[in-house]
């Protein structure tokens, strides 16, 4: 029951009849004061308590309760059922059920909360009313979280009650968190701040809590909170009393294979001995996960001199429970039983999908000891290259290394997701399906022939006969330093592919690149080649992975809901900043319809400009996926990685491309990872233009051109270079190579005369790399990330803050499909599109810059 006070206003009521009076009796008769006392613990309740729960920590719809502002920080929905019984002695009125749910709003850092709060206080508190006393409490709740470690709310709580002494109060609350690192936590939050009064008057004080939660080990295993609460009951018909102080500790540990104990021990006046009132409790939790749920149950009891004199010692009779359903998952509980996950893979993604699915597994190997098997059905090519199938066959025996059996499941497979199969414990494949593999292929297509019918002239300048990359609309077909360095870019690869299925299939290696020339494979001839183990159809699975786990396991979708995190917000972080696309001067975005990305210079130079000055960001994790394009764009790039690498360490992780002035920017950095088949190296420039004069000529049209000097127009589409400018142009060329080998020399510690014998443009595999010391190891995506956070001390379990930020359209929003922008996405036949990405250096680079990009060919198995 609440501690009420009277207004002035309501003695003049006293004329209206003699039920005043009587409300008057009742309210003074609910309090557990004597000669003056002031208002002990348990008579502060308007609902019903939130036990043992830090106004600091309440991470879920108790929150409604202690701090409004905690909302904010809950994993997910929750929907939560509260009851306490107490003995019918006791002389306080948290007795009653209580039903919550709460939410996080989509599309908006706002969450919410309702409350309904059917209080029954014990019959000590009966009055002539009879019962009267009985009333219910309605709360919404609104918070909104600004940062990781910081949260704002309110709360708006109005009474109902059959008798008016009570009826009609409507109150509102406000709270506020801060989490400033993983040991310790604040919450501050004011109650009833508008003092309201119900239809006879009676008015509900304020109350103000101030807390601490302290976390020893930086993780929820073990809490301990200190607050202090006040309430403002100055009331004119209870002496002299101005507030009454309750400090009060809650300590909470995590159990093992259980859930939870909590407790709270709390104090009213704790300095005035003829006040003094105690009141404590414990609770047991009890936790049970599922891979989409939660449940909670608790159950603990209540006892102390705020009960009465007749009810604080009989803890047996003041109990209470709750019963919760969450969309979370808690890291201390009774285990979830053993199940088997389905990974289903049905479209090839962008790089940041590919890092997801990578985080994704090591989550399942690290994190997931219910998960006893992963089932991999492969429905399309499980990656834009083999450098990212390499990273994909490394997750898979890490799942394998933590204990977990991996089913691999094909219907009508490339030899891509052969390769990525190879590293499973066992390949099942469809009957009706087949491996459409029968070796490697790398093809280059060359333009000058459809220029020279278009009255087009590529006009180019470079350095080295290795930098083939304008070869393409120069010529009709490779040069033989170029046909050379194809052939032995292919040979790489397929020997890497060859020895990679051998080992895993435990095939002879030369008997296998035989087999290989009998393909493509229907179903049987598959398994006769040793490629795949068996057959079956989709709802066979569950059978299968049953025989290769000796355990009968259920075969679910990826569908689970978050653990809710041991540790607060806003902790020391790695920065993972993506350049994926063909690189431009001035801000990235996207050419319609052909599905290219431009990673702009200043957009890449702001996120790493970001990551340096940001305080929480311990290192930056550069991945690089791009064959380069604008010279002085690498360049903008590279000066910010320079600078942030003498502040903070710099590493790389080369995806599936890291070439030309891809590896220009990766130069600076401490230590450089790159997969065995990265396309890497292509040091070198070139520089030119389109002459469009024979067009010109075709379509009937002239340009007169005035100019104050003779090169003025040496940029102009309108006219080929004259031997003077291609000469001068041969200069320049040479005046930003220098610059390159001098950027690389200077990031990798050699002569430049060294960075030259590997440079002139050659493309070479991570592993030809690393021999040549472009590369400092041969890793992916985990190996570099795991380096980064022994590195700088950060834990495994730490954010990953990626940047640039996507810029997320509305649609994007609904559809739940992060940096969908419309129109972004190819639709153009393939040969029409690989034509006009082609034609790049003509649509997207002005013909004055200088070019470091490489010519990237998929090398597909």
């Amino acid at each position: 029951m609440p501690l009420l006070r009277q207004k002035n206003a309501f003695l003049s009521s006293l004329q209206k009849g003699l039920l005043p009076l009587l409300a008057l009796g009742l309210s003074t008769s609910l309090l557990p004061l004597a000669h003056g006392q002031s208002a002990a613990p348990g008579a502060r309740n308007t609902r019903l308590p939130a036990f043992d729960q830090p106004v600091a920590e309440s991470d879920d719809t108790r929150a409604l309760v202690v701090n409004p502002a905690n909302l904010a920080f809950m994993p997910g929905a929750e929907f939560r059922w509260s009851a306490a019984y107490l003995d019918e002695r006791a002389r306080v009125n948290a007795q009653g059920h209580a039903f919550a749910l709460a939410f996080h709003l989509p599309y908006i850092p706002l969450s919410t909360g309702f409350r309904f709060d059917a209080v029954n206080p014990p019959s000590a508190l009966d009055t002539l009313f009879s019962r009267a006393s009985n009333y219910q409490w309605f709360t919404w709740g609104l918070a909104l979280a600004p940062s990781q470690t910081s949260a704002l709310g309110l709360s708006f709580q109005h009474a109902y009650s059959s008798s008016p002494l009570f009826n009609g109060v409507s109150s509102w609350s406000l709270g506020f968190s801060q989490r400033p690192c993983d040991y310790i936590g604040f919450g501050i939050a004011a109650h009833d701040l508008n003092s309201p009064a119900s239809d006879l008057g009676l008015v509900l004080d304020r109350s103000y809590d101030f807390g601490v939660v302290l976390r020893p080990d930086g993780s929820r295993t073990f809490d301990l909170g200190l607050e202090s609460k006040f309430i403002d009951d100055a009331s004119k018909f209870i002496g002299d009393a101005k507030g009454t102080w309750v400090p009060r500790a809650t300590l909470g540990f995590d159990v093992p294979s259980l859930g939870r104990l909590e407790g709270e021990l709390s104090v009213a006046n704790p300095s005035e001995a003829n006040q003094r009132e105690w009141q404590a409790g414990a609770s047991l939790v009890m936790q049970v996960n599922s891979p989409n749920a939660s449940s909670e149950l608790a159950a603990g009891t209540i006892f102390g001199e705020t009960l009465g004199k007749s009810a604080r010692n009989q803890a047996q009779n003041n109990i209470h429970t709750e019963l919760a359903t969450r969309l979370w998952r808690e890291s201390a509980g009774v285990p979830e039983k053993g199940y088997a996950m389905r990974v289903r893979l049905e479209s090839s993604g962008d790089a940041r999908t590919q890092v997801a699915l990578l985080r994704g597994l090591w989550y399942l190997a690290e994190k997931e000891p219910s998960v006893k098997a992963v089932v991999l059905e492969i429905r399309t090519a499980p990656g834009e290259s083999l450098a990212h199938v390499q990273e994909l066959r490394d997750a898979l025996y890490y799942l394998r290394q933590h204990g977990k059996k991996v089913l691999c499941h094909l219907e009508d497979a490339t030899g891509m997701a052969l390769y990525l199969c190879a590293a499973a414990d066992r390949i099942l494949i469809n009957p009706a399906g087949g491996l459409r593999f029968a070796g490697m292929r790398a093809q280059y297509m060359y333009y000058k022939g459809l220029l020279d019918k278009l009255g087009v002239k590529a006009d180019f300048v470079r350095i080295g006969d290795h930098k083939s990359a304008p070869e393409a609309l120069m010529r009709t077909e490779a040069t033989p330093t170029a046909e050379a360095d194809h052939i032995d870019l292919l040979q790489q690869f397929e020997l890497e592919f060859s020895r990679g299925i051998a080992h895993d299939r435990k095939l002879d290696l030369a008997k296998l690149r035989e087999s290989f020339k009998a393909g493509p494979f229907i179903a049987p001839e598959a398994k006769a080649a040793g490629l795949v183990d068996g057959f079956a159809h989709d709802d066979q699975l569950e059978e299968e992975v049953q025989k290769l786990t000796g355990q009968r396991l259920p075969l679910l979708n990826d569908l689970r809901v978050p653990r809710a995190p041991t540790r607060f917000g806003n902790q020391r972080s790695i920065a993972m900043i993506y350049v994926d696309g063909d690189m431009v001067d001035g801000r990235s975005s996207t050419i319609p319809f052909l599905g290219m990305n431009l990673v702009g210079s200043y957009t890449i130079a702001d996120a790493i400009k970001q990551a340096r000055e940001n305080p929480k960001i311990a290192a930056v994790l550069l991945r690089i996926e791009t064959g380069g394009g604008s010279a002085m764009g690498a360049d903008v790039i590279w000066r910010e990685l320079e600078i942030t690498n003498k502040i903070k360490p710099v590493i790389v992780s080369m995806g599936g491309a890291a070439a030309s002035g891809g590896y220009y920017i990766a130069a600076p950095a401490q230590r450089i990872f790159a997969n065995p088949l990265t396309i890497t190296g292509s040091i070198g420039i070139f520089y030119g233009k389109a002459d469009v004069v024979g067009l010109m000529d075709k379509l009937g049209l002239t340009v007169e051109t005035y100019k104050t000097g003779p090169r003025a127009d040496a940029e102009s589409m309108y006219r080929p270079f004259s031997p003077e400018e291609r000469v001068e142009l041969e200069h320049k060329v040479g005046q930003f190579y220098d610059m390159f080998l001098s950027r690389v020399a200077a990031g990798r510690k050699l002569e430049k005369s060294a960075v030259d014998k590997v440079g002139q443009g050659r493309v070479w595999t991570g592993a030809q790399a690393k021999t040549r010391g472009l590369v400092d190891e041969l890793g992916g995506l985990r190996q570099a990330l795991r380096y980064t956070q022994a590195l700088v001390h950060v834990d495994e379990e730490a954010p990953i803050v990626e940047l640039p930020v996507v810029e997320t359209s509305i649609i994007g929003q609904i559809l739940g499909i992060p940096g969908i922008h419309a129109g972004s996405q190819p639709i153009l036949p393939e040969a029409v599109l690989r034509v006009a990405q082609a034609l790049t250096p003509f649509m997207v680079f002005d013909g004055d810059k200088p070019l470091a990009r490489a010519e990237i060919v998929s090398i597909l198995p």
